[in-house]
């Protein structure tokens, strides 16, 4: 089984339209809401992919019940805690003429002591039944940065797979717990490296010395320009076939999937990445985050070309 963590889980507001600016006022041509927030997007491509998937984390108020309602039509597994603040919403504006997106994220509801420790507890419990654990996104308000360290802490030592896709400080943090597999995009490897990586090269040097601190996947995606990865001392370059693009909002998330559905079907290196990189171009052709389809993952995954470096 796959759980995934969502601290900071959001209903995603999507608004279609043409012509965006700023300081304008628009009429949306479709307004869409949808349980989101990056470990439910994991979670969502999962049980698309046929495994059974459980997430947990944070949800409170009429945003935190829209999102109860929905994910079991996904096939989600819900093990969320109840708080008593508001779960958070986040607006993503689809301009179709110019092909852009645009996000506007909540910080997300304060998180009490006693939250945390109810958390905590639903998570012990979850991770013996777990064989990969996936913590995704950013923390609410409350939260420690600390905290994915200790969750990654908690799973390595009861030795699971464990994907950390996060930023900033918890991403440091975490990091220094080694997890399995981290998979920042080059802004978060700025981040944490403090360096301008401003080519191949230079990523590749920045993901080496994270896979030598004991990191056993290390994949550093480029949007369009496919991946680069690192595992058992050996440098891979992943490209694909350029698609028409709908919407880039979760392929990151559906990358990690990818990964974990991998991990769990036990399979090669190389068709664990095939499989992360398929899941992510399915889901630049849905407007929604997290979304794929198995007949496009399948059809991708032959689109994608890996070189050993």
């Amino acid at each position: 089984m796959i759980v995934t963590i969502t601290l900071n889980p959001a209903v995603d507001r999507l608004y279609e339209l043409e012509g965006f600016s700023i300081g304008n006022v628009f009429r949306a041509d479709k307004v869409i809401s949808r349980a989101g927030g990056k470990g439910i997007n994991v979670a969502k491509v999962c049980a698309e992919l046929g495994e059974k998937v459980k997430v947990l984390g944070f949800l409170g108020g009429s945003n935190g019940q829209f999102i109860r309602g929905s994910i079991g039509t996904y096939g989600i597994i819900d093990s969320f805690v109840d708080i008593e603040g508001d779960t958070r919403a986040s607006i993503n504006i689809i301009d179709r003429g110019n092909q852009t997106t645009t996000e506007i994220l909540e910080k997300g509801p304060q998180i009490s002591p006693g939250e945390v420790t109810d958390f905590m507890d639903v998570y012990r419990a979850l991770i013996d039944e777990a064989r990969v654990v996936v913590l995704s996104g950013s923390l609410p308000q409350g939260i420690d940065s600390r905290i994915y360290g200790t969750l990654i802490h908690m799973a390595r030592q009861k030795d699971k797979k464990v994907i950390l896709d996060t930023s900033n400080e918890a991403l440091k943090e975490g990091i220094d717990h080694i997890p399995s597999v981290i998979k920042p995009n080059v802004d978060e490897l700025r981040q944490i490296t403090g360096k301008e990586l401003k080519d191949d090269t230079s990523i590749i040097d920045a993901a080496v010395t994270l896979h030598k601190r004991g990191i056993e996947l290390v994949c550093i995606t480029l949007g369009g320009e496919g991946a680069i990865a690192v595992y058992d001392d050996h440098i891979y370059k992943l490209e694909a076939t350029r698609l028409n693009v709908v919407n880039t909002v979760g392929c990151g998330d559906s990358f990690v999937a990818g990964i974990a559905v991998g991990y769990i079907r036990g399979l090669k290196l190389q068709d664990i990445l095939k499989l992360a990189m398929a899941c992510g171009m399915s889901n630049t052709q849905f407007s929604e985050p997290g979304r794929v389809k198995r007949e496009l993952v399948e059809r991708y995954k032959d689109e994608v070309s890996i070189l050993k470096i």
